[in-house]
């Protein structure tokens, strides 16, 4: 069997990449014939997957250790500092040179706190890609929730593989129940449009926290040799995350799940052929870990916030601009006040804010990947 990698070095170039995902989707839309392919959420899907595994991971391996899980009120301390002044900064810089998007009366407080996803009112307030943003701060509300849920069912004679097994099952369902919510109408009394939800967008972490699982299991020696098989091909891996998600162009646009399931099959391979990778890194998980994709990782959620309001402004200052040079001028832009947003916003709050030992995995402020056998610190 290969020898375990002793660090995942591919994270942060998977943040650059589902970054430059979510403004090259913004900035073509229906240009190229990609109309049916730019509108579905590529980069959000494998920002959140990641987020999924990133995050989960720690509070997995306290558990199987048998220490406290890491403390509720410093993970949400943690997060957010790593979100709300970036975001707070972008939001003012959008009200200053685009404008935001339409908001109803005392819907300001949504904005800024980030939850505009948890109403009946339309999720595109403020600044539109925000969205995402109190998608995923739901999540972080619930994953203590969750590990402290999933830990009163642990027995403690129970062996790490059947805990695993048990992980793995639970959050397959979780899976199923997203879909369940997204294909109903159970929601609509708190949510219109449960795609915007973690109610129905669940599914997403969830499968990010199955490949936590696999890792975990891996790091430990648990778990079929097949199961990282991805891992060992990451060229076949990317090639079929690329025909998925071209294939979802080809579905008619009314199929909307079925088009949904094939872009989350694919940020799911792709993230699967990144992370599983061994001691030696094969093809594009080269790249991935390369010093311009970690930049660009640490950049990424400046590129993330930026890159829309470049585009719009780009768009005011040239209506008739054509798609090539939009989109170079919107990566040029995206890519400054991203690597900006980092140097003088996202990192000086982060250390200041947030104790060391509580800094989310992977945004060191210099890329040193995730540790695959390392435990959270106590």
């Amino acid at each position: 069997m290969e020898p375990l990698p002793s660090r995942i070095r591919t994270v942060d170039g998977l943040r650059g990449l589902a970054a430059l995902l979510v403004v090259f989707d913004h900035a073509v839309e229906k240009d190229w014939g990609l109309g049916a392919w730019s509108q579905q959420n590529h980069g959000i899907a494998v920002f959140a997957l990641l987020t999924g595994f990133l995050l989960s991971i720690r509070f997995l391996r306290a558990r199987l250790d048998r220490r406290p899980a890491p403390g509720a009120v410093a993970f949400l301390r943690a997060r957010a500092a790593r979100i709300y002044p970036g975001y707070w900064i972008a939001l003012a810089g959008a009200a200053a040179t685009i404008g935001l998007q339409s908001m109803g009366p005392g819907d300001l407080w949504r904005v800024l706190t980030l939850t505009q996803t948890l109403g009946t009112d339309t999720p595109f307030e403020g600044l539109l890609p925000a969205w995402s943003l109190s998608l995923f701060m739901s999540f972080y509300l619930a994953l203590p929730v969750w590990s402290w849920w999933r830990r009163r069912g642990d027995r403690p004679e129970e062996g790490d593989a059947s805990l695993l097994r048990r992980e793995v099952w639970w959050l397959l369902g979780l899976v199923l129940a997203s879909w369940v919510v997204r294909t109903t109408s159970a929601t609509d009394p708190i949510a219109r449009e449960p795609v915007f939800t973690l109610l129905g967008r669940a599914d997403w972490f969830a499968i990010g926290m199955i490949l936590a699982v696999l890792v975990v299991a891996r790091a430990r020696g648990l778990g079929p040799r097949l199961l990282f098989l991805p891992g060992q091909k990451p060229g076949t891996m990317f090639l079929a995350a690329l025909a998925l998600t071209m294939a979802s162009a080809l579905v008619p646009v009314h199929y909307e799940e079925i088009r949904d399931q094939l872009d989350t099959a694919a940020a799911a391979a792709l993230l699967a052929g990144a992370v599983l990778h061994g001691p030696v890194l094969r093809g594009p998980q080269r790249w991935l870990a390369s010093r311009p994709a970690q930049a660009l990782g640490r950049w990424s959620y400046g590129i993330f916030l930026w890159g829309y309001i470049v585009q719009e402004l780009i768009t005011e200052i040239d209506p008739g601009i054509s798609t090539g040079p939009h989109l170079a001028l919107t990566f040029a832009g995206a890519i400054t006040l991203g690597a900006a947003s980092w140097r003088y916003v996202e990192s000086p709050a982060m250390h200041r804010l947030t104790p060391r030992s509580h800094r989310p995995p992977g945004l060191a402020s210099k890329p040193s990947g995730l540790a695959v056998g390392a435990t959270a610190p106590r």
